[in-house]
């Protein structure tokens, strides 16, 4: 069986961060303060993914509590201008904020997308209607640099703010209008645009296509899912019916560590996300979760809570604990190269049931 932690690219990334974020001068202030308590030296003593396990648990809802520069190398915080930073949605309380390189900024949202619409020939150029969150939301960001790296222009968009949309009852007065001022706004641009691809959450795509016509839906070649999971017979649905013309494609992610793809767009698929690179791995932490030797990277049909870690010079994550149940699937033979880790197959919302992403919008 192909592990994860045989990954000698991977591995390496993992020693060149670690350098990066525990250099006793130039390190990250977040992970110096945490070093100290950590009993052994991860410079020396971490010697593969398989030992991650002895940093322990990182509760997301503590990176809330620090400032995003404590997190950054102190060589990162002479050059703030060249980087970009973003506040995750807050469906675990307080939202935090992280930051990414430019490069790295590409590498987590923009080519897994464009690795994966190439290889299922998801439309290039086109005109792209976005309907979700911009302002401190990584999405609105990753929306327009993803259209204009498969050749389209910015993309036509429709704001809204999933914070305040949560705060709504389900199928109250106020979640109803709110609705259909999205989806009225998304109708006025579909009348006077050519859209090709569409790109929102699940139900924003089927109250759009409900109130669109014939004639527009078949002019959609494209239709990118972010937000929220999607049920597979509501995706076929979608597919085989309501846009038939189109390619679809989902995917899962977050703020904290970017997006990740489908590599398959059959009918009767299971919905399974990859990484991108080497710089995201997924674990799962079993129903003994409080025990940090219960975190298990790497091994295929391995079922519990998603827990990722982060390999990035600019931030460094390790054992986050997400929310949403997972199982742990190794890429096919004939994936597509730069996807190469351990993906996640059918993420569904914890006991909590908090909106995930099919990208937490990213």
């Amino acid at each position: 069986m192909k592990k994860v932690v045989d990954n000698i690219g991977v591995e390496a990334r993992l020693r060149k961060v670690f350098a990066a974020h525990f250099h006793p001068e130039r390190g990250s202030r977040y992970w110096l303060d945490r070093a100290g308590n950590l009993g052994f030296d991860p410079c020396t003593d971490i010697r593969s993914v398989a030992d991650l396990h002895r940093f322990g648990m990182t509760d997301p809802k503590e990176l809330a509590k620090y400032r995003v520069e404590d997190f950054l190398p102190r060589s990162l915080l002479g050059r703030k201008s060249e980087l970009t930073i973003a506040q995750t949605g807050g469906t675990l309380g307080q939202p935090a904020w992280t930051a990414y390189q430019e490069h790295e900024f590409r590498e987590a949202f923009v080519d897994p997308f464009v690795a994966a619409a190439n290889y299922l020939n998801f439309p290039s150029s086109g005109n792209w209607l976005y309907v979700g969150p911009s302002g401190p939301h990584i999405i609105g960001r990753a929306a327009d640099a993803i259209a204009r790296a498969t050749g389209a222009m910015m993309p036509f968009s429709v704001d809204f703010d999933p914070r305040w949309a949560r705060k709504l009852a389900s199928g109250s007065f106020a979640s109803e209008r709110h609705m259909q001022h999205i989806v009225d706004q998304s109708l006025a641009v579909l009348e006077t645009e050519a859209i090709t691809v569409l790109f929102s959450t699940p139900v924003v795509v089927r109250a759009l296509a409900d109130r669109m016509t014939k004639e527009q839906r078949k002019r959609v070649r494209g239709v990118h899912y972010g937000g929220m999971a999607i049920e597979t017979s509501e995706l076929a649905d979608l597919q085989e019916q309501v846009f038939p013309d189109a390619v679809h494609l989902s995917g899962y992610g977050n703020t904290l560590f970017g997006c990740c793809l489908e590599i398959n767009v059959a009918v009767d698929r299971e919905l399974i996300y990859y990484p991108y690179g080497d710089r995201i791995l997924f674990g799962v932490l079993d129903q003994e979760g409080d025990r940090t030797d219960c975190v298990v990277y790497g091994e295929a049909g391995a079922e519990g809570s998603l827990v990722f870690s982060r390999l990035d010079e600019t931030v460094l994550l390790i054992n986050v604990a997400e929310r949403d149940w997972v199982r742990l699937r190794e890429p096919p033979a004939n994936a597509p190269e730069g996807f190469g880790l351990m993906g996640v197959a059918s993420p569904t919302p914890g006991i909590e049931q908090r909106n995930v992403c099919s990208v937490s919008l990213y």
